[in-house]
């Protein structure tokens, strides 16, 4: 009997991995260990851009080493225990030779190496690989530091995470799996921050072995996943990591957007770590403009800004170039894609999504410009910008279908089919209420809403393939577009049911990580990357401006609020919301006629809360105390909830009491795909108070019975139409529909 342990950790700093191998047996035994590399230079560039490997055996290191002709490619794989047995050369794999084991040759521009370690019944050892472009003498240095003690980077990665975890904003709530998942999908987001020398510090777009996805029209494939910078991935995964609080890498991303800008002002839609560039999107631009706007709105960083000022004016000056038609919509014609990049949906003049990108890259510009003391051009982009929001809503608005159009086509007929994209410009709040909500009930149905997520078209719709990457699978980036649409217009119920949609799938296949794509009709992986950045922020961004409803303006001193908790949680705790300088915690507990809220702050001024906690529709708000004090309040409606309307400064601590009565609310039913396996299709479309009914609108299988949970506290509940009371316990209903 034997048990061989592996642990696998990353230098946080430098490129050095290590693999640490503990052995415990009742009989010494040999470790085999094979290595291979082609030192393979990243995509575009062909496999034999870097010529000859030159290849050996270093006694003075312990290692195998690999280099280009130039020496500055540098590879290094060896260990702190002397190998019994060692093997290396241009070889494929390797075969048992008599007592040993022998090289097969190959035409290949490889090297492989093969280690045969002698353990006794009670030992450890391990290996490192180093990997750099910086040359011989650093890559030893790496080597060195990292040989010398593999534990102190093992403590350091783990350090570095848990004080990442404690920094950062944290939610702590009453479901187990809300809670893990979501800091997996912390950690699994700041994986993707990536320093390559000479380029910068950004976010890669995903994570994978070069054996999956397009291999670039090279016999030996140079694109391990998608593990190089990107435009709109880093763009919109910026947005989640200023919610949670990591100004500084953002700032950092914002620079290197910069400082690869084109000389004609645009924003580059890839940058490989090999520093080729390519400028073929039409949404990197204007979604830079809104990264930085973001950026300001949440770290009050005017002098960045200010710095930035030329970078964003020449931004926006191309954006208004591409307008050739004067109908003062950038295009897509002549720029490049954005969103949709091939398949049956490819081909717009202006596609919707990239109209909404524009209107809110317009509106930031007005809003960056202004900071700034620019007036006139404040004042321009503001009039731009209502001109092309009143275009989205009259122009791109299909009254037949009672959906927004895809795109507009240069002959100015459009594109009817119906696809996720529209939930983008009404993430961005652009689109009337009442076309707002035609759009996200339809999201809500089985049609586009699987049990795992959003696909990009309707299943019923003819171009609908599962496993189309642009015309039928789920991707979790479109899943979290559409929460954050349904929050920004009320429907918190199906908005939390995609957020968990999402966050869950940290539980199958690539554990702890989300999935780039998953396919449209089995509950599988259907895409590039097991571990995608976007993915991860999309389990983040909604949380952030949906269920917590953050709204920053550090440059005001001032944070909006409006949380919209399942109204089943009696209690939680939100750690670490920065805005500015300032840094806010809050605790919740309620039970059902009291909910109190505890905050605490620190920063050198008097934060300004705007604070606009969401109650169950029919709640009778009795009276507002702050700090044991009797205060004024204000009521709103929105679709699924009665919304207390508060203003406060705080400086240290500060409480809220807010009494209550009644109300009543379908809690979200979250889905637990099996994998393999087809949708469900349990779905809660609506749920509204109308008088004393409360009416809930749910689609399902016919013949499948399923429960439904409803919050209730005061027990009001008189009589079921069309459901089957099942039990009613803490305030919840459990009925059953068939």
């Amino acid at each position: 009997r034997a048990l061989i342990k592996e642990v696998i950790t990353a230098d946080i700093e430098n490129p050095a991995g290590i693999i640490h191998y503990e052995y415990r047996g009742n009989y010494a035994a040999k470790i085999f260990i094979k290595y291979k590399s082609n030192l393979r230079f990243m995509w575009p560039y062909s496999e034999k851009a870097l010529g000859s490997i030159n290849y050996s055996w270093s006694d003075k290191l312990n290692a195998f080493v690999a280099k280009d002709i130039s020496g500055d490619f540098y590879a290094i794989l060896g260990s702190n225990k002397k190998p019994f047995e060692k093997s290396f050369g241009q070889f494929e794999d390797f075969v048992k030779n008599g007592a040993h084991l022998k090289g097969m040759q190959t035409e290949k521009l490889q090297v492989a190496c093969l280690n045969v370690f002698d353990v006794s019944m009670n030992d450890n050892f391990d290996v490192v690989i180093v990997g750099t472009n910086e040359g011989k003498e650093k890559a030893v240095e790496y080597y060195r530091s990292a040989i010398y003690d593999p534990s102190k980077i093992y403590e350091n990665t783990a350090s570095y995470y848990n004080n990442f975890l404690k920094k950062n904003l944290l939610i702590t709530t009453p479901d187990k799996n809300f809670n893990e998942g979501y800091r997996w999908a912390l950690v699994g987001t700041d994986k993707f921050f990536v320093n390559t020398p000479e380029i910068g510090k950004s976010l890669v777009a995903g994570y994978s072995t070069t054996a999956r996805g397009w291999d670039g029209g090279h016999k030996v494939n140079g694109r391990p996943g998608y593990a190089w910078y990107f435009g709109r991935d880093g763009q919109w995964s910026g947005l989640a990591i200023l919610g949670y609080g990591d100004f500084e890498k953002v700032k950092s991303v914002l620079e290197v957007y910069q400082k690869f800008q084109d000389i004609s002002g645009k924003i580059y839609h890839e940058l490989t770590t090999s520093g080729v560039i390519h400028y073929d999107a039409a949404d990197a631009t204007p979604l830079y403009i809104i990264l930085a706007g973001n950026y300001l709105r949440w770290t009050g960083d005017i002098e960045f800004i200010r710095h930035s000022w030329e970078n964003i004016k020449r931004a926006m000056e191309f954006l208004f170039s591409t307008d050739t038609d004067g109908d003062h919509l950038i295009e897509n014609t002549n720029v490049g894609h954005g969103w949709v990049e091939g398949g049956s949906l490819y081909g717009a003049h202006t596609t919707l999504y990239l109209a909404g990108c524009w209107a809110e890259a317009l509106k930031d510009a007005s809003f960056i410009a202004k900071a700034l003391g620019f007036s006139n051009e404040a004042d321009y982009y503001l009039g731009e910008y209502e001109l092309v929001r009143k275009k989205i809503n009259d122009e791109f608005w299909n009254a037949d279908d009672q959906f927004f159009y895809y795109g507009k086509f240069k002959d100015g007929t459009f594109n009817p089919e119906r696809t996720v994209l529209p939930a983008v410009p009404l993430y961005f709040q652009l689109a009337d209420a009442d076309k707002a909500y035609k759009v996200i009930d339809t999201y809500a149905e089985n049609g586009f809403t699987s049990d795992w997520g959003v696909r990009i078209l309707s299943e019923q719709s003819p171009l609908f393939n599962p496993r189309g990457y642009h015309y039928g699978s789920v991707w979790p980036l479109f899943t979290g577009w559409t929460a954050l649409a349904e929050y920004m217009y009320g429907n918190y119920i199906q908005g939390f049911f995609h957020i968990m949609n999402n966050l869950l799938v940290y539980k199958n296949w690539s554990l702890g990580y989300v999935e780039e794509v998953l396919n449209g009709a089995e509950y599988l992986p259907s895409g590039v990357c097991p571990h995608q950045c976007w993915s991860e922020t999309m389990v983040l961004q909604p949380i952030y401006e949906g269920i917590l409803g953050l709204n920053p303006s550090a440059l005001e001193n001032k944070l909006s609020i409006s949380p919209r908790f399942p109204f089943d949680w009696d209690s939680l705790k939100v750690e670490s919301i920065k805005v500015g300088q300032h840094k806010l915690n809050f605790k919740l507990n309620r039970n059902q006629t009291k909910t109190v809220y505890n905050f605490s702050h620190d920063g050198k001024n008097k934060l300004l809360i705007e604070f606009n906690p969401s109650f169950p529709l029919g709640t009778v708000i009795q009276k507002v105390l702050i700090d044991g004090k009797e205060a004024s309040f204000g009521l709103s409606n929105e679709r699924q909830g009665v919304v207390v309307n508060l203003k406060f400064e705080i400086s240290l601590d500060l409480k809220i009491e807010i009494y209550h009565n009644g109300g009543i609310s379908v809690i979200p039913s979250i889905a637990y795909p099996i994998i393999g396996e087809s949708s469900n299709g349990f779905r809660v479309l609506s749920a509204e108070l109308k008088g004393n009914e409360y009416v809930i609108e749910v689609q399902g299988k016919p013949k499948q019975i399923e429960e439904l949970n409803i919050f209730s506290p005061t027990e009001q509940i008189k009589s079921i139409e069309n459901a089957e009371l099942f039990k009613n316990e803490n305030s919840i209903y459990t009925v059953k529909v068939n």
